[in-house]
């Protein structure tokens, strides 16, 4: 009896173990990475207008190879498709906060390559982008990343004139970009105003953002220079 005990007793040793096993095979690795959500602002207009295959397809497709491209050397970790635009993440190999830099100079950098671009291009192939980023933990998944913090970012995305109605202290909704603009968190904001001069932020004003509590400050991004200019 007390062998037949032990038996059970080990059986079910191996089946927790399994079990805990299986539980931690299904919970991602944790790693902090600066995350973009970018748009392709009026894709969908175009798409119905011209056609997927005619236009839509090719522009997600440029679109994508140069995040590749400018991704090259920064440390991208991950880019996937959103339907009407991407998600892409960035690392740091020795200091996590610079991934935030690469990931805004990966915006400027994009926005300077559509701009060459579609400057060869009819009308109706032209990119016109807008970008959020913010900076925290994400779940790491197979060319993808989860989490709260990526949820974030795409609210971040989703601000548009009409989410300045509701907003503090915001600017005038007027001038607020319509297109090719880059747009960050405080967390960002904080990243920037420690490790680098070469970019300014202006406060958008105090947001409620759908999904988290509180009111949130959201910030566009300029270059130094730009923002210097617009100043005087």
């Amino acid at each position: 009896m007390l062998t037949e005990w032990k038996s059970v007793g080990i059986a079910l040793q191996e089946q927790s173990d399994g079990m805990n096993a299986g539980e931690n095979e299904q919970f991602p690795s944790v790693a902090s990475e600066a995350i973009v959500v970018v748009d392709l602002v009026e894709s969908t207009a175009a798409s119905n207008l011209f056609g997927w295959y005619a236009v839509g397809r090719s522009l997600m497709r440029d679109l994508r190879a140069l995040i590749t491209e400018v991704g090259r050397g920064r440390a991208l970790q991950c880019i996937k498709s959103t339907g009407d635009g991407y998600l892409f993440t960035f690392a740091h190999p020795t200091a996590a906060e610079m991934a935030a830099l690469n990931a805004i100079e990966s915006c400027f950098e994009l926005l300077d390559l559509i701009n060459k671009r579609n400057a060869k291009l009819p009308e109706e192939r032209a990119i016109n982008l807008r970008f959020a980023v913010h900076f925290g933990e994400v779940d790491v998944v197979e060319n993808d990343r989860e989490g709260p913090h990526v949820s974030y970012t795409f609210r971040i995305e989703g601000i548009s004139r009409g989410s300045l109605a509701m907003a503090l202290n915001s600017i005038p909704p007027e001038q607020f970009p319509l297109r090719n603009y880059v747009l960050c968190s405080e967390e960002v904001t904080g990243i920037l105003n420690r490790r680098c001069n070469k970019w300014a932020t202006s406060s958008l004003g105090l947001l409620k953002l759908k999904g988290f509590s509180g009111w949130r400050e959201v910030f566009l991004v300029l270059p130094h220079s730009e923002a210097v200019a617009a100043a005087t």
